[in-house]
């Protein structure tokens, strides 16, 4: 076999592997390593951490604290300054587990833990902080919606339980307001004031100190204490359902809203996120404290730690004009604007969520108060995510908590008000993966490179021996083989004498010439 020939085989049936194996098969065999790897089995490493994350999430928390009391009592405008961070660990676990082989589920209850964190940005927990007081303001709020014939009866009860208050707004250290607990004195012995306190004793939220009192913390009662239970997909049989919730609560949907779309539970708790997602599917998540679940959106791409991953960012949406979050109106006719969530329906107190400084939220809002100032890039939600794998590899969840400031002739503290969006408080959940726990994912990408990088080197060199090859076999084609012939030398014939003589006497002519030659 001649050598173009053989280089042409050679050729083609390195073309033939390296489309087969290296282009075909290898991404079918990593993402059916992935797919094995990324399931909630029992003895699954992905299991293991989702039970217990393995490292504490960054949960810092931020403090509008008031500076002119007195003018807002008087109709002014509330002017605010934050305070903070105060920085806590945030540890994720969950507990009583439970698995269901036939339904490819496991039934868990969360648990968040918080720990005091040090840091050069923490701003110290002993702070003073003036804030309108949560409880007062919250329950006269709450009357004012359900029963505003009782705003009276309630209007004694404040008066009753603080001690004839002069105003709303209190002073506080941080660390009372966020885990300790602002106590109530519910010692009281008149009508009004038993009665609220009554219903304050049986609030979970709030902590019993003694027989008398109890104390309320924005945080404290979540600290270390399981959350509704929540059943979710294993995703064994399908990859894509991982952690996909089926029930919370023991429903497969809220009854919060009273409309199907908005108390659809989507998505999963935010811990987990399914692997081989495409960039338009977006990340869902079921948020308890919101009652509903939020997507975040593709953005564009960015790299972490060399690792190529898209970033995503989320909001509280429109509600004033997207019909399908018309359901998250408190009435039909009373819609919050955008940016703004009333969590009435969901938390039974009339508190508003929105992104932090009111960013991205209806400048209404942002007139009524003095002393914010939105950044993007401080105050919006925002995930780095792989989604390959489906892992978040850096995030930061942010919320702020507002009260409306309302005035009700019947309660004398309130008189005066003018309607507002107070802001409360904002907190920050952040993750951010180190080199060691992203090491993996790297590995994998770096793998996938250099796969690639063999495969196209592959398939040039193969397309160059083709192409050698027909060249050389065209070259052939065209040539033409001469065979030199080598100089023969001939030899004479011997002449036989005798022969000779006797012809030449025979020839007359011959004989006469030869004759006169002698």
């Amino acid at each position: 076999m001649r050598f173009p020939a053989k280089l042409a085989i050679g050729s083609g049936c390195a073309m033939v592997f390296i489309i087969f194996v290296g282009f075909m098969m290898f991404p079918k065999m990593i993402k059916g390593k992935i797919k094995d790897m990324v399931n909630l089995k029992p003895g699954n490493d992905l299991r293991d951490m989702f039970v217990k994350v393995p490292f504490a999430l960054s949960f810092k928390v931020y403090v509008f604290t008031v500076l002119n009391p007195e003018e807002i009592e008087n109709g002014g405008m509330p002017r605010v300054k934050e305070v903070g961070p105060f920085c806590y660990e945030e540890w994720k676990s969950k507990v009583n587990l439970e698995d269901d082989e036939s339904e490819d589920s496991m039934s868990y209850d969360p648990v968040d833990t918080f720990y005091k964190a040090d840091g050069p940005d923490c701003v110290d927990d002993n702070t003073e902080l003036t804030i309108a007081h949560p409880m007062i303001l919250g329950m006269v709020n709450a009357v004012a919606r359900m029963k505003p014939g009782a705003l009276t009866l309630t209007s004694k009860a404040i008066k009753s339980i603080w001690s004839n208050p002069t105003s709303i707004f209190v002073t506080v250290k941080a660390k009372d307001l966020l885990f300790d607990g602002i106590i109530i004195n519910c010692g009281v012995s008149d009508f009004a004031g038993k009665a609220v306190c009554t219903n304050l004793k049986s609030e979970p939220s709030l902590k019993m100190v003694n027989e008398n009192d109890v104390a309320f913390s924005l945080i404290g009662a979540k600290n270390a204490t399981p959350g509704k239970r929540i059943k979710a997909y294993r995703g064994v049989k399908n990859y894509q359902d991982v952690g996909r919730i089926i029930t919370f609560d023991g429903q497969p949907k809220q009854a919060v809203w009273n409309v199907s779309e908005c108390d659809k539970i989507s998505g999963t708790d935010g811990t987990i996120f399914p692997p081989l997602m495409t960039k338009e599917q977006g990340l869902a998540s079921f948020a308890p404290d919101l009652c509903r679940s939020l997507v975040a959106k593709f953005v564009q791409k960015e790299k972490y730690n060399g690792i190529p991953v898209g970033l995503y960012s989320a909001d509280l949406g429109d509600q004033s004009k997207n019909a399908d979050e018309k359901c998250f109106c408190t009435t039909p006719e009373t819609c919050m604007k955008k940016g703004m969530m009333d969590l009435f329906k969901c938390a039974k107190l009339p508190l508003y969520v929105s992104l932090p400084h009111f960013y991205d939220c209806h400048e209404s809002y942002l007139r009524g108060v003095k002393g914010l100032r939105p950044d993007p890039e401080k105050h919006s939600i925002k995930i780095l995510f792989e989604t390959t794998t489906g892992s978040p590899v850096w995030a930061r969840k942010r919320l702020q908590f507002n009260m409306p400031l309302e005035p009700y002739e019947k309660v004398d503290l309130f008189k005066n008000f003018t309607p507002t969006v107070l802001p409360m408080f904002w907190v920050e959940e952040g993750v951010d993966l180190n080199r060691t726990l992203t090491k993996p994912i790297k590995d994998l990408f770096t793998i996938k490179k250099v796969v690639k990088v063999a495969n196209y080197l592959v398939l040039l060199i193969s397309i160059a021996g083709l192409a050698g090859a027909g060249y050389l076999n065209f070259k052939d084609g065209q040539s033409v083989n001469i065979t030199n012939i080598k100089d023969t030398k001939v030899s004479p014939r011997p002449v036989n004498i005798l022969n000779t003589l006797h012809n030449g006497y025979n020839n007359g002519t011959d004989n006469g010439a030869y004759e006169d030659k002698y």
